[in-house]
């Protein structure tokens, strides 16, 4: 029932608008808003939701799955005996950690037979590749929520409908801020492109007002 009365607000709304000779009452005028800023979270939602099933992103399991690191054992001097065993702090083994550590790695140490770290085995770089793998997902997905966002901008500037306008504006704009969200991190593409999508919108926004 609630559908059937949604369905049923939304067709008088239109002819309404497409009729442009009469203007909607203070009621109906508030419906359309509610509705406008409802179908717009939905539209939102449902394109990132595609989004996401049709490109999945990068997941960090999948990259650093079973690489466990625990530190270099003892990672200091003064810890207690139940603690350190007969292990014996090295200065060398913890610079090597620090390092890996800097470079985005994971150590992955070799143990004597008493359990103590003796040496790295190897400096596990998948939170590297993770990231690197991340972050090209993010430029990619900011192109296409960018691309898609202001085309709903563009199709609301020329629409007459009022409903449609309260619809693919908001949902452009927030697709839009969305996309610059995810790929902050390289700022100069975001402002690069932003800025040509505030002069095409702006130049598409005068020309509809002339």
């Amino acid at each position: 029932m609630m559908i059937e009365s949604i369905y049923k607000d939304v067709c008088f709304l239109l002819k309404m608008a497409k009729k442009g000779d009469k203007k909607l009452s203070g009621k109906n005028f508030a419906l359309t808003i509610l509705l406008g800023i409802f179908i717009a979270i939905m539209v939102v939602t449902l394109f990132n939701l595609t989004v996401s099933y049709i490109y999945e992103g990068p997941e960090y399991d999948t990259y650093c799955k079973g690489v466990e690191s625990m530190g270099p054992y003892p990672v200091k001097y003064g810890t207690s005996n139940e603690v350190c065993g007969n292990c014996t702090f090295s200065p060398s083994l913890q610079q090597a950690t620090d390092k890996c550590y800097e470079d985005m790695g994971i150590p992955v140490y070799n143990y004597d037979s008493n359990g103590c770290t003796i040496a790295i085995k190897e400096c596990n770089m998948c939170t590297k590749t993770f990231e690197t793998e991340m972050t090209k997902y993010n430029r990619n997905t900011f192109f296409v929520f960018a691309a898609i966002g202001f085309a709903l901008i563009v199709s609301g500037l020329f629409i007459h409908i009022l409903l449609i306008q309260l619809i693919t504006l908001p949902a452009g704009a927030f697709l839009v801020i969305e996309a610059a969200v995810k790929n902050f991190d390289n700022k100069l593409l975001v402002i690069i492109t932003f800025t040509l999508l505030i002069i095409a919108a702006v130049y598409l926004a005068l020309k509809k007002l002339r």
